[in-house]
């Protein structure tokens, strides 16, 4: 299950502060597995490395400018809207004075600056980066490539989603954390190449926004997966535990709850992510 330690002083590990997909959601139903969308804070090697600019990415922006941490490392898995909505009210973009790298995976043409400045534009956003306190640097790299992230053992994989999306594989210490969110499961599931990529895993964070017995069938080819594909694909790796995230924004606590329980009754080491959940890898 997940600790509850915080990460500033561990090697290697990761805070969700966002575990939901599609849109941010608020209320009483939501309270216990949260309401914002996908972000993910990795503490590797002495360093910062933010997975995802989801609504998440609000309340880190937070807690980082409270800290006066100026700069900030994202790595994108892919720019659709409940993956980069967090950079709106993202402190230290806005606030403060620093350097704010984004990696992101690109195939087609235009570029990462261009794309992401296309949303911080009229008639979407009123401020561009341009007018950020902050310097922004983009970089762009393939699914399956390196990311570029200098020092830090990271590997990517393309992903059954978005034409550019990605996953990722870091490894520090002896230990293995892999992170796949916004991908569908293939028909000969699991995937050998996906198999490899999460060999022996420690913690295989991974896109579960369906249930097979439930609603997967009527969004077949929505580009989403199933907890129970997670956990096929856990096993067939040799891979420890298998953290659920992408939860549906129509879907309460109490239903996520039901979820849990039965992904427990197969792996009872695995669990459905909650927002602020810490897990530490490497103390």
């Amino acid at each position: 299950m997940t600790e509850t330690a915080g990460l500033l002083d561990c090697s290697f590990g990761i805070r969700f502060w966002g575990t939901r997909g599609s849109i941010p959601v608020s209320g009483r139903s939501y309270d216990r597995f949260g309401g914002d969308t996908t972000c993910f804070e990795i503490r590797i090697a002495g360093r910062r490395i933010i997975v995802d600019a989801g609504s998440g990415l609000r309340r880190l922006g937070q807690a980082m400018a409270a800290a006066q941490e100026r700069d900030a490392t994202l790595l994108f898995s892919h720019l659709h809207l409940d993956h980069v909505i967090g950079l709106t009210a993202f402190a230290p973009l806005w606030r403060m004075r620093g350097e704010i790298a984004m990696h992101v995976p690109a195939c087609t043409p235009g570029g990462a600056e261009a794309k992401l400045s296309a949303l911080f534009s009229e008639p979407f956003f009123p401020v561009s980066f341009a007018q950020a306190p902050s310097r922004v640097r983009f970089s762009s790299f393939t699914a399956g490539d390196d990311p570029g992230l200098s020092g830090i053992d990271v590997a990517t994989i393309a992903l059954r989603h978005d034409p550019c999306a990605a996953g990722f594989r870091f490894r520090h210490g002896g230990q293995t954390l892999v992170i796949l969110t916004d991908h569908e499961h293939a028909a000969d599931d699991p995937d050998p190449a996906f198999i490899a990529f999460c060999q022996g895993a420690d913690l295989l964070v991974y896109d579960a926004m369906w249930d097979e017995a439930v609603d997967y069938e009527p969004h077949r080819g929505w580009g989403h997966s199933t907890w129970q594909a997670g956990l096929r694909l856990l096993e067939a790796a040799g891979a420890r535990r298998l953290a659920c995230v992408h939860h549906p924004p129509e879907l309460s606590d109490a239903t996520l709850e039901l979820r849990e329980a039965d992904l427990k009754r197969c792996h009872s080491q695995s669990f459905f992510a909650r927002q602020d959940d810490v897990v530490v890898l490497v103390a």
